[in-house]
């Protein structure tokens, strides 16, 4: 079995995602294709969920744009889950035919 470096280990990258979350979308997304789905999707929402306590800490006085962020974010969350639905279902309809 091939050991990776420790900077391209999963652990590593969670760290950065929790540490600075900026720096953590730019490698979880460069990486997309070397990481699983399930290992991908899971720093991504370490990273926005970082990210999101981020904007409350440096924010505070800016409520009504942290308000439109979060339901931007909502929004494009729900578009994500009606995009992945309908590409399963495609793919439920080949396996079946």
């Amino acid at each position: 079995m091939k050991k990776s470096p420790w900077y391209k280990s999963f652990e590593f990258y969670i760290i950065l995602c929790i540490l600075a979350p900026p720096i953590g979308y730019i490698v979880v997304l460069t990486k997309k294709k070397q990481l699983e789905h399930d290992h991908w999707v899971g720093l991504l929402a370490i990273a926005t969920i970082t990210m999101a306590l981020w904007l409350i800490k440096f924010l505070p006085g800016h409520w009504p744009a942290i308000v439109c962020l979060t339901v931007a974010g909502i929004y494009g969350y729900h578009k994500l889950l009606n995009r992945f639905e309908k590409r399963n279902n495609k793919e439920e309809d080949k396996k079946n035919l």
